[in-house]
This record gives structure tokens, sequence and C-alpha cells, in this order.
């Protein structure tokens, strides 16, 4: 039995392939940021339209399916979406506490002004930080500027500047209690530093302009779209849409340059977006007339679309605000490409020629993290 045994087990065995997984972390990494922009857009989208009937609620989903889609890594580069569960509650438990903090700096600030003696001693403080994160920091360097009696200045490698109004207001900031509450907030976990040093490495100049720009776009996108979306019976339409959506791209090309912005945004793009936003202007004028009515005659739709005249010129006129907000957000685009390059647009974003003294600013950003 045991020559049985040992014969067996010096049998080959029979050859394993590896084992690959459907979803690799990357990817379930993007579907959290996916998941968790829409979720935050969509409560957006529900506080600014007021309107909760299934049309609104579609164009909510539609809307805030597609900003998910082009703008998710904007919201989740310094802190990754399965880390949100944890921060958001430390973040709810720090603002009453920096709210507080803002009371009771007004109350002194207002004794220091009026006092009979005066004891302004305004003076630069320089604060060396412990923080690594980048959230983090601009959540600290925004924290002291909303403190009366202090401003952050500049942020240069992890060295905060900061104009304080007195000795005292400079004593309080370093301590370190609000560096310390901000800390525990955005504690970095062991899968996030890494990359929470890689971008800090290629964001070091302009960390708090870039990391605004990123947080505020998808919710500036949004807010145009939602413009757009509720512009044939309110204010807002087409043009105010249009505009607030091409301002959002104007914003990345100026946080995180032109090069990397008409990557996302290129010519081909956009002039393929304004031309379909004629299409579709003069399309619903065309089927007018086919119906029998004038150009843009919105009442005679209802004899496509079986849902009775005022329906029929609402619908109309929310599809011609659609199609002009897409132009315009496409040439207002191409406007200021052509503007910021000097009207000489190449053929790949690549090709554009850089300055010498601009090839330092060049930011070194990975390629996921840019969408417009």
């Amino acid at each position: 039995m045991d020559n049985e045994n040992t014969t067996t087990s010096n049998k080959p065995c029979a050859h394993q392939t590896s084992y690959h997984p459907v979803f690799s972390q990357r990817r379930l990494e993007q579907a959290r940021h996916f998941s968790l922009s829409f979720i935050l857009l969509f409560l957006f989208w529900l506080l600014l339209s007021g309107h909760y009937d299934i049309f609104h609620i579609t164009i909510g989903i539609f809307c805030c399916l597609l900003v998910s889609y082009s703008s998710n890594d904007l919201l989740f580069v310094h802190v990754g979406a399965g880390d949100s569960h944890l921060i958001i509650p430390r973040l709810l438990t720090y603002i009453p506490w920096h709210l507080y903090q803002i009371i009771i700096s007004n109350i002194y600030l207002a004794k220091l002004v009026f006092s009979p003696i005066s004891r302004l001693n305004p003076h630069f403080v320089p604060y060396k930080t412990k923080l690594t994160n980048g959230l983090a920091l601009v959540t600290y360097a925004n924290s002291i500027t909303l403190t009366p009696g202090t401003i952050t200045i500049d942020l240069n490698d992890n060295t905060f500047y900061v104009h304080a109004i007195d000795s005292k207001v400079a004593d309080d900031l370093l301590t370190g209690e609000m560096e310390d509450r901000i800390e525990k907030v955005f504690q970095p976990v062991a899968h996030t530093q890494e990359r929470a040093s890689t971008m800090l490495a290629a964001e070091a100049d302009n960390l708090i302009v870039k990391t605004i720009v990123r947080v505020f776009t998808p919710f500036i996108q949004i807010y145009g779209l939602y413009v757009i979306a509720h512009g044939h019976y309110s204010p807002g339409g087409g043009f105010q849409g249009g505009v607030i959506l091409a301002a959002s791209i104007v914003l990345l090309a100026l946080a995180f340059g032109l090069r990397r912005t008409m990557s996302k945004a290129t010519e081909k793009l956009t002039t393929m977006l304004c031309s379909s936003g004629v299409f579709i202007y003069g399309g619903i004028g065309l089927l007018c007339l086919l119906l029998g009515g004038n150009f843009l005659d919105y009442e005679k739709l209802d004899l496509f679309l079986k849902v009775g005249i005022p329906q029929a010129r609402s619908l109309g006129i929310l599809g011609v605000e659609i199609g002009v907000g897409i132009a315009v957000m496409a040439c207002m685009t191409s406007i200021f490409f052509d503007i910021a390059t000097a009207g000489e647009l190449p053929d790949e974003p690549s090709e554009m020629v850089i300055k010498p003294e601009d090839a330092l600013s060049e930011d070194t950003i990975p390629e996921d993290t840019i969408d417009g």
C-alpha cells in the first residue's frame, strides 16, 4: 500500500492554468468611482431640480450617468472611492468643530478691532505640515482661510505660508489642533499612500487650484445640464447651459494645461458636437415643416408624438434647447482653443509647440484623471 501511494504521489501533476480574475482591482476601483460619483451628482441634481416626477428623474439619471462616465476620476484622485465610507462620517464631525472655531475667531477678531488699544501685529507664519494627502492639504489650507484672522498665502513643499493678524492667532495655528483633526479625517490607508505621494509630486505646483477645479468640475457640468434640461419652462436654456459646460472645460485647461485638455476635447470632437447641435435644432424645425406647420411650429409635433399639444410644445422646445446647448458648448470651447493656440490648432495635441518657459510647468498626471 505504501509503494502504491508513493508511486501515485510521484506522478507529475497536470498543468494548471493561471487564474485571471474577471474584474481586476483597477476595474473594481473604477466601478466604485463611477457609482459613488453618480450618487453624489444625482443627489445634487435632485436638490437643484425640485421636480420628482418620472420625466425629470429620467433626465437627471441620464445626465448624471453621462457626467459620471466622463468625469468620475476627477473626484477620486487623492482619495479612493472605497475609503469614502470612512472619510465622509469623519468629515461630518469635523465641520461642526470648524464652525465653532469660526465663531470664536469672529468674536476675538471683533474685540481686537474695536479695542481702544491697537494690538494688531500682522505677520507671516511659515508652517511645516505633516499631512501627505492632497485633499487633506487643500482642506487644511481652506480651513485656515475660512477662520477669521488667518489667510493661507501659499503652499510650497508641504509648507504653508499663512498671514496672521496677531501673535495669538498665529500661536493657535501652531498648536496643530486643526491639523490633527484633518489628519484623522483623511487618515491614509495602506493602499492609498503610494498614490497620494505620486499625485503630490505631479501636482506640486498649484495643488489647491487643481484640487478645487477637479472636485467642482463635475458639479459645474451637472449644473449646466440642469440649466439646459429646465430651460423650456424656467430661467436658463441652451445658451446659458452651453456656456456653463464650456466654462468647465476652460477651467480644466487653465488648471491642468491646454495640451492635456485638448487630448480629451479634441478639435474633431468639438466639430462633431457643434454639427450635431445644429442638426438637432434644424431637424426639429424641419420636422415641423414636414408635418404641415411653420419652422419650429411645435404644436405640429403632436401629430407625431401623440401626447397633446401642450406636451408636444414642451418637448419640442426641450429638444431645441438641447441642440442649442450642445452647439454653444462646442463652439465656445473651440473659440477658446483657437484663441489660446493663436489659431494654430494641430492635428494631434502632441504636436503642439511648447515654449521653453512653459515646458517646466507641464503636468505629469495620469491620462485617466482628466476628462471633460
